[in-house]
């Protein structure tokens, strides 16, 4: 099945294009690897983009269930707990003054493991904001593209996105992993403004800056799960 991107809007997201010489029609499915376009064998890919336009609002509905279908339980935070802080482990402080991280502590303010996960939460945010403002501003350049706005999100399925007009958001639990890891997700979405999809002259612009993205990329598969916070 190939990859592509939709993006239109405020609507972004991945789908696959898929061929089946039984089919007379064509098929959507979403399941826990997202938007799948079935169509005939015949079909062309502009027909599956005709068909994701016209059923755009049942596809938003529905991948907005399925984030929620796949949301992990939120670690329980208390002092002592163990969380990966750019991809090294760090141990919680509670009682913090203020929020600060000083290796190997993560200080956060709060008692109880509700308002440690709220504070860990606002430190999250609010370091990513700039951190990844700084990141962008060192790729963007490289790739001659100017994003309009870079923004956060917390899809629990999803890393970043980019948006036709320019916009781009970034996951805050990616302040988790590790420095190359926030690297490639930036730069991704930062290759969505040359190309919104999953072409090879998309890939060859991610290359151009990640060689081995494919690395950074297969981290955030088998690590993903880790990276604590609620939706």
């Amino acid at each position: 099945m190939t990859l592509h991107r939709y993006a239109a809007g405020e609507a972004s997201f991945d789908w696959r294009l898929a061929r089946s010489a039984r089919r007379r029609s064509i098929g959507l499915k979403i399941d826990r690897e997202g938007l799948t376009v079935v169509i005939p064998a015949r079909g062309t890919q502009a027909d599956a983009e005709t068909a994701i336009r016209n059923k755009l609002g049942w596809i938003l509905k529905h991948l907005a269930q399925r984030e929620t279908l796949t949301q992990t339980a939120p670690l329980q935070l208390e002092n002592g707990t163990e969380v990966l802080w750019l991809g090294v482990p760090h141990a919680i402080a509670s009682h913090a003054p203020r929020s600060r991280v000083e290796e190997p502590w993560l200080h956060l303010r709060g008692e109880n493991p509700e308002q440690l996960l709220a504070s860990f939460i606002r430190f999250s945010q609010a370091t990513a904001r700039g951190y990844f403002a700084l990141r962008t501003q060192e790729f963007a350049p490289r790739l001659g593209v100017n994003p309009r706005r870079i923004l956060l999100t917390s899809a629990r399925s999803r890393w970043g996105s980019c948006t036709s007009r320019g916009d781009i958001r970034l996951n805050w639990r990616l302040m988790q992993a590790p420095a190359s890891v926030i690297d490639y997700v930036i730069v991704h979405e930062l290759c969505h403004l040359l190309e919104m999809n999953h072409s090879a002259r998309f890939w060859a612009h991610v290359a151009s800056i990640f060689p081995h993205w494919q690395r950074e990329r297969d981290w955030l598969k088998s690590h993903g799960h880790r990276l604590v916070g609620p939706d």
